[in-house]
């Protein structure tokens, strides 16, 4: 009997100190959704910045339920901060890391657009100051209302009319700059 508690408490002891493969996966994928993260907020190409986001949600939807999440989130976030020691951290990426389901929300998705479109704004206004013919500022102002259009295009939450309604002040703030 003694020895039969002994096997028992030695095959517990092993299953327990015994990573969980399951945590090794989900801290790879937390990795990959920290380095999506970094490039969905500073990306201003349209095809980059969709493909990304894309990729989050998927990674976000195949994360493995019976990894311990705590300690995966802490791992993925020492060893991104480790390789990328100047990338700040925001809240909302860690609290999408112990709720990947919002990544995969529509507010969400629309919130990143918005984010998205702005950075593109502001990026067309610095080149607006910097041209001096009126052609090439007016091309400007065209990329800005194309990317619009694009962009309202893909809002699809309840609080789309929100959203397109910052886009379209940008749109117009853009286009103040030229007339």
């Amino acid at each position: 009997m003694i020895t039969f508690i002994i096997i028992i408490a030695i095959c517990l002891l092993l299953w327990k100190i015994t990573p969980n493969p399951a945590n090794r996966v989900a801290t790879g994928k937390m990795f990959q959704m920290l380095e999506t993260f970094h490039l969905i907020d500073s990306t201003v190409k349209l095809d980059v910045f969709t493909k990304r986001l894309d990729f989050l949600g998927k990674l976000a939807r195949s994360l493995p339920k019976n990894a311990d999440k705590n300690k995966c989130i802490d791992t993925a976030l020492h060893t991104y901060s480790q390789k990328y020691p100047a990338v700040h951290i925001s809240p909302t990426v860690r609290l999408i890391l112990n709720q990947p389901d919002i990544a995969t929300s529509l507010k969400f998705r629309d919130e990143a657009y918005t984010a998205f479109y702005l950075r593109s704004c502001r990026k067309l206004k610095d080149e607006i100051n910097t041209l001096k013919t009126a052609t090439a500022k007016q091309r400007r102002v065209k990329q800005a209302t194309d990317l619009a259009d694009l962009v309202l295009e893909r809002l699809k939450s309840t609080e789309q009319p929100r959203y397109a309604e910052c886009i379209n002040n940008e749109l117009a703030a853009v286009s103040n700059m030229v007339s």
